[in-house]
């Protein structure tokens, strides 16, 4: 039985989350040799049971979602939503772990994807009249942030909605010239 143990080698094993992940492969001696490391180009930082609701979480990342980190610590650092700060002490821990396990720049890195999730719901009930008790719903959130490298071609923050309406506005005007129907006064004078 002791043979075909020793036959049997593990399966390779997971240890870093990234974009781009490093597996250890067992050797013939049993011992794990590291392949080769790849370039990291992602870096996550997850948030989970925050006592606020993803409804008022989206308010604040939609804000920040696509602009460079220190960009959007200085919008964070300026709102006056509980939210903000929630959402700037994942960015700095996300930010840390860019730089710390992956040797990251901070100043290349920009916010790719940023997620506000439905967490667990606390049920609580309130007193009321008549000896009855009516349900409070204690909503909390998962927060989930994703920073990437900017590559130098791409824009730095995207254009917001008036911006884009402003443009699309223009460039009809210049493109389509209407005439207008001469009326019945005109061609008196």
């Amino acid at each position: 039985m002791k043979a075909k143990e020793d036959k049997k080698q593990p399966a390779p094993s997971v240890k870093a989350k990234s974009d781009i992940l490093h597996v250890e492969q067992p050797t013939a001696t049993g011992k794990k040799a590291k392949t080769e490391k790849e370039a990291v180009t992602m870096v996550k930082a997850q948030a989970k049971f925050l006592r606020i609701s993803p409804r008022k979480l989206k308010l604040v990342i939609d804000l920040v979602r696509g602009l460079g980190v220190f960009e959007a610590l200085e919008q964070l650092s300026f709102l006056n939503k509980k939210a903000a700060g929630l959402v700037m002490a994942l960015l700095k821990s996300a930010m840390a772990n860019a730089e710390h396990n992956f040797k990251l720049k901070p100043a290349d890195l920009f916010i790719k994807k940023i997620v506000a999730a439905q967490g667990a719901t606390f049920h609580r009930f309130q007193p009321a009249a008549f000896g009855r008790a009516r349900p409070i719903r204690k909503r909390t959130a998962h927060l989930e942030i994703i920073l990437t490298i900017r590559e130098s071609g791409k824009p730095k923050a995207p254009k917001n909605k008036k911006q884009i309406l402003a443009k699309k506005v223009s460039d009809k005007s210049e493109k389509v010239k209407v005439k207008q129907p001469v009326t019945k006064k005109e061609e008196i004078i």
